[in-house]
């Protein structure tokens, strides 16, 4: 199984300006290593809790075609291509030859099974613009964010408390 990010989000969930506000700081001194602390605070949040925060394409091959796949990224805003890998080549199946599962816990069903073939999802995952983030994840890209700025000696994401708690709706527990 591999997981690629095909398409990185183009925008960040917290702007600079409503970062700096959020840790008091004035002028353009730190302003890099402020945008450092925000790409690092989503990153870290959507590697933990298998989020794709913003909307991203990503494509996960698989060796095996299963007759249902979950996808490890949460929330699905939609299944882009599905296709069959037999002997190196790539067949990109038609909608119609499976089901698309999209929001929280998105998969594909495959209608017909493809024994000895591998499979390839194209997916974009994400809310799908800043603006319909829900305000508890900005809260927690700031909060983790913060936590880098104050702790820049290298102290673990685990010691920022709130952030867990804020995030435990968005975990996924898989069986």
């Amino acid at each position: 199984m591999s997981l690629a990010l095909i398409t990185p989000p183009t925008e960040e969930p917290v702007t600079l300006a409503a970062f700096k506000e959020h840790v008091k700081v004035e002028g353009a001194d730190e302003d890099a290593s402020l945008s450092g602390f925000l790409l690092a605070a989503r990153r870290t949040i959507e590697a933990r809790y298998n989020l794709a925060i913003l909307a991203q394409g990503w494509r996960l091959t698989l060796d095996a075609a299963p007759a249902e796949i979950a996808l490890p990224l949460s929330p699905v805003l939609s299944i882009d291509q599905v296709g069959i890998v037999r002997a190196g080549v790539t067949e990109m199946l038609a909608p119609s030859a499976y089901e698309a599962r999209t929001g929280r816990g998105g998969g594909v069903r495959l209608k017909s099974g493809g024994p000895g073939a591998g499979l390839v999802v194209a997916f974009t995952a994400g809310w799908a613009n800043a603006d319909a983030l829900p305000e508890e994840l900005k809260l927690a890209v700031k909060t983790l964010a913060a936590h880098f700025y104050e702790r820049r000696e290298g102290e673990t994401a685990d010691g920022a408390p709130g952030v867990v708690r804020i995030l435990s709706a968005y975990r996924q527990v898989r069986l």
